[in-house]
């Protein structure tokens, strides 16, 4: 894979590269992955807001646990998406059907 990049944006790899002392090749791999999982959790955040997906599903899509997506929601104000439903099938999971 190549890639090109305008010279501020190139300038900017190179002194992240010189601050952490390591090859240019391996911090845009570093700062490659970090911009990814960045999208990852933005996404998933933006797909929950939505009421497409559950927040247990949207912390899979971050690759984070469950317990920090609730806290990144929350310090986003995104509120916490919780039917009488969705509590009556929890208490029947860890109660049993006779809670």
């Amino acid at each position: 894979m190549s890639a090109r990049f305008d010279s501020e944006l190139y300038e900017e790899i190179l002194e992240y590269a010189r601050e952490k002392g390591i090859p240019k090749t391996r911090a845009l791999r570093e700062l490659t992955k970090e911009g990814v999982k960045k999208w990852r959790l933005t996404k998933a955040l933006s797909f929950y807001k939505d009421g497409k997906i559950t927040i247990w599903k949207a912390s899979r899509i971050a690759g984070i646990p469950l317990s920090r997506m609730v806290e990144i929601a929350a310090s986003e104000k995104i509120p916490i998406h919780f039917s009488e439903e969705d509590l009556e099938r929890d208490f029947k999971a860890v109660f049993g059907e006779t809670f």
